[in-house]
């Protein structure tokens, strides 16, 4: 290239058109427009060589190819593009959104799984008492795939003289997923409270009308209760009166009270060292540590709920331990270390975790907020998994009332038409709750009392949800049957507006 010359001259390489017929086999780069003067080394031809038929061909066949497109597609295209598209559109709607607009797809339908009879025939349910066997409680594994029943008499006039019952279902493939009988754990009383480990498959408590609480690791699911391990708490737990609730400790609360025990013991934490929390009807809340791999069953602390005052020990009905959220943005941090009591004299108290200097005593106070509380009895109590600070309780007036621990009062109170047993919060849902009743469908709304779910036919005197993939939401009946719903997934887009109260 560097022997060019650097002006512009005669074309360097072949000329376009040659008169010799023979191909040249020189390119060059040089660009050059072709005709059709002659033949060269470039051929040009006026034929169409990137069609099959001519148009003369094509006005032969006139029966065949008369015209395109055939008669007919264009109708057709026109019907069915339309809908094709909107599905589409749709469909890129909740792949991008996961939301649902429409009043109509607000209403879930729940689908009933399977419906348990509980066989309650033994010796046990002795003869000469004519209250029916009510299930008393029942709690699912962390997996969802097994469920505890607890199965005894709802009132006593006295004391409890009757045999406790728990049943254990556990889904079999062979069964088509089905809940199958696969182990029974007798009492000498009724089991009033039955809970799973939401994390440990194999651990299981329940606490008993006697006040013991007991520890399973139902690793084997042996139909002989021998062969699983089982631990008791010391004697005398809450005045050996009822154990009315039971919650295990999340990660974070278990954390902070192992510590408090490192402190106080100077022992080393185990590794499968849980939290497990009861509480009774002789106004007490027991904070145990357990180990079944190491035969753990310690005491953390007692709170004496409502102590300090010179009132009679409230009956305790239930509690709960506030969620934590560490990811929330500055203005929606709430604290981390309250819980909420209910009382059967329908006083709510607002209770915090005591630091370490105050925990050297052997009972500790814990209440430092009375809320405007229910009229009769509480039956239940919860935090809102969504919410942060905000919690609903339910009581024997059928009264529906949301809490935040920033205020004194109810930001809300609905009036429920059924006669209100008990209530939880869906697992996916922004504001849900569901509500069992005695006698009547259990219901599922809002915080705004929208209905959010149908098909939930028959009562609840006790309800328990799965936190795994498919939700599924048991309850049982005051006479002795359990019924198992799956519920779809609810796609909702969030505004502020769903979250007002």
């Amino acid at each position: 290239m560097s022997k060019l010359s650097a002006y512009d001259s005669e074309a360097v390489g072949f000329d376009s058109v040659k008169s010799s017929k023979r191909p040249e086999k020189t390119c060059s780069t040089q660009t050059t427009e072709f005709g059709e003067t002659g033949t060269g080394s470039q051929a040009n031809m006026s034929a169409d060589i990137g069609c099959t038929a001519s148009p003369e061909e094509l006005n032969a066949q006139e029966d065949i190819l008369r015209e395109y497109p055939p008669p007919g597609l264009n109708e057709f295209l026109r019907k069915v593009v339309p809908t094709m598209m909107e599905q589409l559109d749709e469909r890129d709607k909740e792949l991008s959104f996961n939301s649902s607009d429409s009043e109509e797809e607000e209403i879930i339908t729940a689908k009933l799984f399977q419906e348990i009879q509980v066989n309650t025939d033994t010796p046990s349910f002795g003869s000469g008492d004519h209250q029916t066997s009510t299930v008393l409680d029942l709690s699912f594994s962390s997996a969802g795939n097994s469920l505890a029943v607890s199965i005894g008499k709802a009132q006593h006039e006295q004391w409890c003289q009757h045999d406790g019952l728990i049943r254990i279902y556990t889904a079999k493939r062979s069964a088509d997923d089905k809940f199958v009988h696969s182990l029974d754990i007798t009492q000498k009383n009724c089991v009033t409270v039955v809970r799973y480990h939401p994390n440990v498959a194999a651990l299981f408590a329940y606490g008993t009308t006697s006040g013991e609480v007991v520890l399973c690791s139902l690793r084997t699911l042996s139909s002989s209760v021998e062969e699983n391990l089982q631990l008791t708490s010391p004697s005398g737990c809450h005045g050996s009166k009822r154990v009315s609730f039971l919650m295990w400790a999340d990660s974070a609360l278990t954390n902070t009270y192992l510590t408090m025990q490192i402190l106080n013991t100077g022992k080393r934490r185990g590794a499968s060292d849980q939290v497990l929390m009861s509480s009774g009807s002789d106004g007490t809340i027991n904070v145990w540590q357990v180990n079944t791999n190491l035969n753990i069953f310690e005491g953390i602390v007692c709170y004496n709920v409502n102590g300090s005052s010179k009132m009679a020990a409230p009956d305790i009905s239930c509690f709960d331990f506030i969620k934590t959220y560490p990811l929330r943005s500055w203005d929606e941090k709430t604290p981390d270390d309250i819980f909420v009591v209910g009382t059967k004299c329908g006083k709510l108290f607002l209770c915090k975790i005591k630091p370490q200097e105050q925990l050297e005593k052997v009972m500790v106070d814990p209440v430092f907020e009375v809320l405007e509380g229910h009229k009769t009895c509480v039956l239940s109590v919860v935090f809102s998994y969504q919410k942060p600070g905000v919690f609903a309780s339910v009581s024997m007036d059928s009264e529906l009332r949301l809490y935040h621990v920033n205020q004194l009062g109810p930001l809300k109170i609905i009036c429920l038409d059924v006669p209100a047993t008990c209530v939880a919060w869906l697992p996916h849902s922004a504001g849900g709750v569901a509500v069992g009743a005695r006698g009547a469908d259990v219901t599922v709304c809002d915080a705004r009392g929208r209905s959010l779910a149908a098909g939930l036919k028959g009562e609840a005197v006790c309800l328990a949800f799965t936190h795994a993939s498919t939700t599924r939401l048991a309850a049982g009946d005051s006479q002795g049957a359990v019924r198992v719903w799956e519920l779809p997934g609810r796609r909702t887009r969030l505004t502020p507006e769903d979250l007002l109260f």
